[in-house]
């Protein structure tokens, strides 16, 4: 397999530039191998919104609190899984953000330590910026760490926003949907039987709960269609 998005696949689909960010730490480059057969392509919000939300929609999400930390920017997300206590948690321990929370809170007092920090990295295959560049964060033939049941047999395509309080850009969805047929021709697949899930649906295929991801002003499924109407042609 060749570990980088063949984006000529998208032909004449609209998209932003491909940027190859595989070796962005090297946590990223010691993943391992997948070992099942891609599934699913599982879409995720990542970063801070552009504008403050209200009060109001401030406190209707859990315990009241808008978490942060992440950015606006590529630069933004690889600092924060790879330097905030949060972050380096995250992509480095098993477990629910519950049975996390004792060292993040010791991290945070303490410091990072340097093992940790070095096996840290981005958790999705791609992140797509607000102007529709494309980076490609991990290897295709490496495992994420984006949702729990498919880091093996699904790729993690995020998309920088806060889908809770914006929509995303023309550019960012034109990205998406050129990346995901580049994506399922160059592996040789097709819609259906591969799904294309939101995170929180692929939390829902493993009993877990929502996190509103990849959030209520994303248009999931006129992107689906779209997605799925190229893999016929």
């Amino acid at each position: 397999m060749n570990p980088i998005l063949d984006l000529s696949l998208a032909k004449d689909l609209p998209c932003g530039s491909l940027v190859d960010l595989t070796a962005h730490t090297p946590g990223a480059l010691r993943r391992p191998v997948r070992e099942e057969s891609c599934k699913a392509l599982v879409f995720h919000r990542i970063g801070e919104p552009q504008s403050p939300p209200s009060a109001e929609e401030i406190a209707k999400l859990p315990n009241g609190v808008l978490p942060g930390g992440e950015g606006r920017d590529v630069e933004g997300v690889i600092r924060f899984f790879v330097g905030n206590p949060e972050g380096v948690a995250t992509v480095t321990l098993d477990g629910s953000y519950d049975d996390k929370k004792p060292t993040i809170d010791k991290w945070t007092r303490e410091g990072i330590p340097k093992e940790q920090s070095d096996k840290a990295f981005v958790p999705y295959t791609f992140l797509i910026e607000p102007d529709g560049t494309i980076c490609q964060m991990l290897r295709l033939d490496l495992a994420g760490a984006h949702a729990r049941g498919f880091n093996h047999s699904g790729f993690g395509i995020a998309f920088l926003g806060d889908f809770r309080f914006e929509t995303p850009t023309e550019a960012q969805l034109d990205s998406g949907v050129a990346v995901s047929v580049a994506l399922l021709r160059q592996l040789r697949l097709h819609v259906p039987p591969i799904k294309l899930y939101s995170h929180d649906e692929a939390r829902a295929v493993i009993k877990q709960g929502p996190k509103e991801c990849v959030g209520k002003h994303f248009p999931l499924e006129e992107f689906r269609h779209r997605i799925a109407e190229q893999c016929r042609k």
